[in-house]
């Protein structure tokens, strides 16, 4: 109102027009003036106290056609500002008819459309008309007027089309309360309008203008009751139509008609209609309210590609929203779920990706997944196992994923690292171990959590070397040095070793056989491409240097074994051979130079990549297929540089990690000793043979003497060292005493010490009482083979004194009756004493040179050797059982080693003693038995070490009770022994072994003639497990014939009458074993063809027949008629159990009866690590539980 409370009237009379029929605005220049100046003034009237009657003049020229539309977009910018404060003042009535206000508000919008353009003069009038309008909710006139929708789709057009980023906040939200007003205020809502807002949710709108994507999810939040039905009848219409349109084109497709491409579109719209349900989920959730359930629905419907999206859709939904989405659709989170049982392997691998995302987004939701997940891990289809294990390894592993992963699901996860199917063995082992890579830091501390969870990875890993498959191996080793152990990652050495040690010390018993075993393939793997480089180069010095293409046809050779180290075999040995073309000395370094164990980790690095990269400069085809070998034999998970921090770990006293570190420095010594050469000075500090711990000082000399027998000589000489290893042989331990005795023959130029050393024990062998002469003898053992010029002078004295004096002393009774087997320590000196004396005999034939063995001495040895062997380790009557078996044990033992040790040695055993050793096999005590086979027979064969005839025994394991020394046996013959052919083309020495067998068994003290039925069928398990171990298609026919042929031999050696009983066992087992071979041919439809080549037997147990007998006995049948008759009436099953024992299976009785509870097998360290390479040889044993327990008893 005016100051005399009269109300406001409009005093500004415009002339506007230049002619009263206002079809005619006066002059541009007037006409801005007069607008403005009105403009002015209506700005400044209250809506209370306005005269409304002073506008009517106003009001009506306002809207004459020549303002509305006048060609100056300034004129319309005046005249919609000065309507709109009109509308203000005339509120909440207007002053216009409803075209009149469809007239204005359409000038409204041709105006917001120029919002765009902040750098008009005009934008202020604008940005003025934007406020006005938001303020007054005039926009609410519209929504009034019938058939409005158009101008309320131009606004939504309009004004999400001026929207962009650099405006400022205020416009924006003018804009977005002018939106809610045209939504609320209409009773529908146009579907031109929904369909602009979900345009803004696109992918695309995003990226163009996210301004655009916020405003949408402002307007969709704030009007979520209002668009809720809408959006779920936008949803419907577009599922419900492409639905309709897929089944029709399914139903033309099934009628034999061509289809155009409508169920392809009708896919996209679903996915485009999906993709929006997602969105806005994300920013509006509250206008999904009655799409939720709509998506429930799809998940049970027939197409395939519908549920897919449906399944997908929601499972994004549940890792956006969680737990609340879940709760307040309890049904659709149950039916979400059941979807993992899909019929459609897409459908599930949709679901488990999903899930699996839930640990990362919902921890809490997804705990009630786990066994879901584990179910999925193991689905019938691959493809799904795949998904589920490859969805696991992109988890970042933060505490709530940690706490929310169950162990089951770690458990199923290490089971796929051994699927049969190698996409999914290969993304279950990278998942493990870039989970173990993100949780390392933990398992570090010791956190017990973590360690009972994630702990035992790398053993599940490292577990896999025992399915030995070369994809697998070259997975691991791939992943061994990237996520296990990180080292690239890893700046310094300290850091990398200490992380090496962590790895190692989870590892379990016989997951730590599978580590070694890797590294032992390394080992093999550069052994090889050693020689093939040396080739490779020596090729490179021109063709007169392959005469007759001898090197080429080597390179081959070479080329396919290595290749077969790797999983595409014939491609890597093809790359080889192009390499080997390449006569590029550079390369050939480079790779030499990254398996050189005198080089740290940043040389190997720097080798393999310059080597690597003038080679992909040469033949770029190559690189991928070589790489794999470059990364194989480049040392850097054993490397020079982690040494002197082992050795660190190693020295101190009561930590952590020392036994770990102990195994790991043992393993570089003994395969790596160059690398332990440069850190020799903190190796043989004698500061660590002084210490109060006597267990301590044991391992440290452990240490060095593996170190001492890689590189030979190589012992520091120092005063220090020298009268503290002295010292410790004359006062030390037994073990101690042994190892110092060693370590002083390998230092140079310490044969005067060696001599004296040797003098003083000798001389004070009279003087001791027995009980006190373990620690001397165990010393004397080692002088004798490595210093035999020192124990030379007194051989015979010693040889003398210890079969008289002690070996055929009074026997020592047990200290433990009630146990089977005692360990060597808790024998009693005397007991030890013994076993040492065998040791030194043994050793003194060892240390001497050939031309240096005398009859008499070498009589002696053998001799008592034999009486041990054949007497059950008794030189006399009586006597512990304790000491009986280590004795037996160790003479066995040292009949090997000497067999291996020379022809000369060899030719001096005979069949006899063959046969006595391969009953040691069949000892009545587990430890015995086991540790003959596994640790000194079955590595001395693998290893070639010793003769063939050797073979047979191991068979005799048929009747052993415990089924993984059996496995194990099996394993050593079908992976190592049965490849081994004296030449090319030849039969395997397994395949000839079937006649030495059958000698063995002829020979069995078992075999009771006078119960011929019940001894075949006692004898029938050693030849099914000779079959089973050997027996292929490929060689049935072979063995057939060799077993046929033993019926024109007889046995070689004896007496008249003993031939003629073992010949004749013989004849019976050679139709026995042709009988079986028979029968497992027909089981596994194996035809048993004429063998096609000349066979001859064994010279030193077969001479052939003459003709006429050999006639006579090939028309004579000699196996037992009823033996046929119950074999053929008996089901499978009864075929494969083993027979009962009967009085003359003695022997076997006993093994049987001895099965073990609890027990371990003797260690294969027992010997100690100075006495020759059995444990090493052992440790080549790859797949049995021969490293498994050597590496508990290390």
């Amino acid at each position: 109102m005016t100051e005399d409370g009269s109300p406001q009237r409009l005093s500004f009379e415009p002339k506007l027009f230049a002619n009263i029929a206002q079809k005619k605005a006066i002059p541009i220049t007037e006409l801005y003036k007069q607008l403005k100046k009105l403009s002015k003034e209506l700005n400044g009237l209250e809506q209370e106290t306005v005269d409304t009657q002073s506008l009517d003049s106003v009001t009506r020229q306002l809207l004459a056609p020549s303002l509305l539309r006048h060609k100056e977009s300034g004129v319309v910018a005046y005249v919609a500002c000065c309507i709109a404060d009109i509308l203000r003042l005339y509120a909440p009535e207007a002053p216009y008819s409803d075209d009149e206000i469809k007239a204005v508000f359409n000038v409204f919008i041709d105006q917001l459309q120029m919002l765009g353009d902040s750098n008009s003069q005009f934008f202020p009038l604008r940005e003025y008309l934007l406020t006005s309008l938001a303020t007054v909710r005039t926009p609410a006139l519209v929504a009034m007027v019938p058939d409005s929708e158009e101008i309320i789709s131009r606004f939504f057009t309009c004004l999400f089309g001026v929207v962009n980023g650099s405006q400022p906040h205020n416009i924006q939200m003018q804009i977005l309360d002018i939106l809610q007003q045209l939504l609320e205020e209409p009773k529908t809502v146009p579907q031109d309008v929904i369909d602009v807002i979900l345009l803004q949710f696109t992918k695309r709108r995003q990226v163009d203008n996210p301004a655009t994507h916020q405003l949408a999810s402002d307007l969709a939040n704030a009007t979520a009751d209002i668009l809720q039905k809408y959006i779920y009848q936008y949803f419907n219409d577009v599922i419900v139509s492409a639905a309709q349109q897929r089944a029709g084109q399914r139903q033309q497709e099934a009628e034999g008609q061509r289809g155009r491409g409508g169920a392809n579109d009708s896919l996209d719209d679903l996915k485009s209609a999906h993709y929006l349900i997602l969105e806005l989920n994300k920013s509006a959730p509250g206008t999904l309210l009655n799409v939720v359930p709509q998506l429930e629905e799809e998940l049970g419907v027939d197409d395939v590609d519908i549920r897919v999206l449906a399944t997908g859709v929601l499972g994004e939904m549940f890792a956006e929203k969680g737990f609340t989405l879940a709760k307040r659709y309890e049904s659709t989170w149950k039916t979400w779920k059941g979807r993992r049982a899909d019929t459609s392997a897409v459908v599930r691998i949709q679901w488990i990706e999903h899930a699996v995302s839930l640990y990362q987004h919902q921890p809490q939701l997804s705990r009630e997944l786990n066994e879901f997940i584990v179910e999925k891990l193991c689905d019938v289809d691959d493809k799904v196992r795949q998904a589920a294990c490859h969805s696991l390894g992109l988890l970042e592993m933060l505490a709530p994923v940690q706490a929310a992963i169950g162990e089951n699901v770690v458990r199923a996860l290490g089971d796929r690292c051994k699927d049969r199917k190698a996409a999914v063995r290969s993304e279950a082992i990278i998942a493990l171990a870039t989970i173990y890579s993100q949780v390392f830091e933990e398992l570090e501390q010791g956190a017990a959590a973590a360690q009972a969870k994630w702990g035992s990875i790398p053993s599940t890993i490292f577990m896999l070397r025992y399915i030995n498959d070369p994809d697998i191996d070259s997975k691991v080793e791939s992943i061994l040095t990237g996520a296990i152990l990180n080292f690239a990652k890893i700046k310094d050495d300290r850091s990398r070793c200490q992380r090496l040690i962590v790895v190692f010390d989870s590892l379990t018993a016989k997951a730590r056989s599978g580590f070694f075993s890797y590294m032992r393939r390394q080992q093999d793997i550069i052994r090889l491409t050693d020689v093939f480089l040396g080739l490779c180069e020596k090729q490179g010095d021109g063709p007169s240097a392959d005469r007759g293409g001898a090197i080429e046809q080597q390179l081959r050779l070479l080329a396919g074994k290595i290749a077969a180290c790797f999983p595409d075999k014939a491609k890597v040995e093809s790359a080889l051979m192009q390499l080997a073309n390449l006569h590029e000395a550079e390369v050939y370094r480079g790779l030499r130079e990254t398996m050189e164990p005198k080089n740290d980790i940043k040389a190997v690095r720097r080798h393999q990549k310059s080597s690597l990269k003038k080679l992909s400069g040469l033949a770029p085809s190559l690189l991928d297929t070589t790489a794999p070998l470059w990364k194989c034999v480049g040392l850097t998970t054993i490397n020079r540089a982690l040494v002197p921090f082992l050795i660190e770990h190693v020295s101190r006293s009561g930590g952590r990690f020392v036994a770990a570190a102990e195994v790991l420095i043992s393993y570089i010594t003994s395969v790596f000793p160059e690398m332990v050469r440069s850190s020799s000075a903190e190796l043989f500090d004698v500061a660590a043979l002084q210490m109060a711990d006597a267990v301590a000082i044991e391992e440290r000399l452990v240490l060095m003497v593996k170190f001492a027998k890689s590189i030979p000589r190589s012992v520091p000489r120092n005063s220090g060292l020298e009268d503290q290893l002295a010292a410790l042989v004359r006062t030390g331990s037994v073990k101690q005493a042994k190892y110092a005795a060693y370590l002083v023959t390998q230092m140079e130029g310490a044969q005067s010490l060696c001599a004296a050393l040797t003098g003083d024990v000798v001389d004070s062998l009279d003087n001791r009482h027995l009980e006190h002469r373990a620690p001397a003898f165990a010393a004397l053992s080692r002088f004798a083979q490595y210093a035999p010029s020192a124990f030379s002078t007194y051989a015979d004295r010693v040889s003398q004194f210890l079969v008289q004096s002690v070996l055929l002393a009074g026997p020592v009774g047990d200290a433990a009756e009630n146990e089977d087997w005692v360990a060597r320590e808790a024998l009693g000196d005397a007991g030890v004493a013994k076993v040492y004396a065998v040791k030194i005999l043994t050793s003194w034939l060892l240390g001497l040179e050939r031309q240096a063995l005398t009859r008499d001495g070498v009589q002696l040895v053998l001799g008592t050797l034999r009486q041990l062997v054949r007497n059950g380790g008794a030189m006399q009557e009586g006597g512990g059982v304790h000491e009986r078996q280590h004795l037996l044990l160790t003479a066995a033992g040292s009949m090997l080693k000497l067999a291996a040790a020379g022809a000369h040695f060899e030719k001096a055993l005979s069949t006899v003693d063959v046969l006595s050793l391969g009953l040691v096999v069949q000892n009545p005590c587990y430890e015995v038995r086991s540790a003959f086979l596994l640790n000194k027979l079955v590595p001395m064969l693998v290893a070639q070490r010793i003769h063939v005839r050797y073979i047979p025994a191991v068979f005799l394991v048929a009747y052993e009770p415990e089924a993984a020394v059996r496995e194990n046996v099996r394993h050593a013959v079908e992976q190592r022994l049965a490849p081994m052919r004296p030449t090319p083309g030849s039969p395997s020495v397994v395949e000839e072994s079937i006649c030495r067998l059958l000698f063995v068994l002829a020979n069995h003290p078992d075999w009771d003639d006078g119960q011929q039925l019940a001894t075949v069928e006692l004898f029938v398990p050693y030849i099914e497990f000779f079959i089973g171990c050997v027996c292929l298609a490929q060689n049935v026919s072979l063995l057939f014939c060799y077993a046929g042929e033993i019926k024109a031999y007889r046995s070689k050696g004896g007496s008249g009458e003993s031939v003629a009983v073992v010949t004749r066992r013989l004849w019976v087992l050679s139709e026995l074993a042709q009988y079986l071979l028979r029968e497992k041919s027909l089981a596994a439809n194996w035809p048993v063809n004429v063998y096609p080549g000349r066979l001859a037997l064994p010279a030193d147990i077969f001479e052939p027949l003459g003709e006429a007998e050999k006639n006579d006995m090939q028309m004579t049948p000699f196996l037992d008629p009823e033996f046929v008759s119950r074999r053929a009436k008996a089901p499978a099953a009864s075929k494969r159990a083993r027979a009962k024992p009967t009085a003359a299976g003695k022997r076997r009785a006993a093994a049987v009866s001895s099965k073990r509870r609890g027990k371990q097998p003797a260690s294969a360290h027992e010997d100690d690590v100075d006495e020759g390479e059995d444990g090493q040889a052992a440790e080549d044993i790859e797949m049995s539980s021969v490293a498994e327990t050597s590496d508990e008893d290390n």
